[in-house]
């Protein structure tokens, strides 16, 4: 084992950002980047951090009465205005399965990494908890299955479950995936990026209630993914954490020898198994 110390995982150099970042250019560098957290420095000090999450949720509308218009302008808008203040950090010379905690406990996808000195010097992911447990795990020597770590009650939708009910269980459950099931067949599954890049209600004036109320109606089934990748209840831990690295998603449905789902795998689940295995 690499001492499952957190230098030795961690993601280094750091693409960062000011806080005079415009919002739009934060955005390009997440897409151009493929990544989904950006530390915020202002002069070569963390000040914050905004993630891909965080843009779709504001994405600047919130911001202030006058941006409730149709056809807000948008280009000055920039990072500071919605960049999560002093953000949590942990040493480079912690132990990994804390930080696998920290991300556990907060529900946060992205950790800087501070030296003795508090200087940023890297971050740490939810891929590079994937990482650890690919290059680490086998050396458990342990037969670990989803069907160890997966959740069994399993919040799911019907395909004509409106946009608004999708937000309200997400919320209510604190999950940011929902199987969409219909006669106890997966037909798809939306995610809380689904939602937030789709429901452009929260781009209406206040004054447009009917229209923002018949967006919100719309259905799940018009966004979900149906190309779903899913996996069975014998599937390896290592195998569960190369789907969810290679393909850049958060949940994996577990289905049952009859194609029923039977569970849900999460990273949030491959955090766990972290700190009880390796901590």
């Amino acid at each position: 084992m690499k001492n499952g110390i957190i230098r030795n995982w961690m993601s280094s150099p750091v693409i960062t950002i000011t806080p005079e970042t415009h919002l739009n250019d934060a955005r390009r560098t997440m897409d151009a980047e493929k990544i989904r957290a950006l530390p915020v420095l202002k002069d070569g000090k963390l000040v914050g951090i905004v993630t891909r999450r965080g843009l779709l949720r504001t994405d600047i509308p919130a911001l202030s009465d006058g941006a409730w218009t149709t056809d807000v302008d948008l280009k000055d808008a920039v990072v500071a205005d919605i960049m999560t203040k002093n953000p949590i950090t942990v040493p480079a010379s912690g132990p990994l399965p804390k930080a696998a905690r920290v991300m556990l406990e907060n529900k946060i996808t992205a950790l800087p990494v501070v030296d003795e000195r508090r200087e940023m010097v890297g971050i740490i992911t939810t891929s590079d908890i994937f990482r650890f447990i690919l290059a680490e795990l086998p050396d458990l020597k342990e037969n670990l299955t989803a069907k160890d770590y997966m959740t069994s009650h399993v919040v799911t939708l019907d395909p004509d479950a409106s946009l608004l009910e999708a937000h309200r269980l997400m919320g209510a459950e604190r999950i940011r995936s929902l199987p969409v099931v219909e006669d106890g067949e997966l037909k798809g599954i939306v995610t809380r990026t689904d939602l937030l890049s789709n429901d452009n209600s929260r781009f209406l004036s206040r004054n447009n209630q009917e229209e923002s109320l018949k967006v919100l109606t719309n259905s799940v089934e018009q966004i979900m993914s149906t190309n779903v990748i899913t996996i069975t209840p014998e599937t390896s831990i290592l195998e569960a954490a190369r789907l969810l690295l290679e393909n850049k998603i958060h949940s994996l449905p577990v289905l049952d020898s009859d194609k029923k789902l039977a569970g849900i795998l999460t990273e949030s689940d491959l955090f766990r198994m972290v700190i009880q295995r390796f901590f």
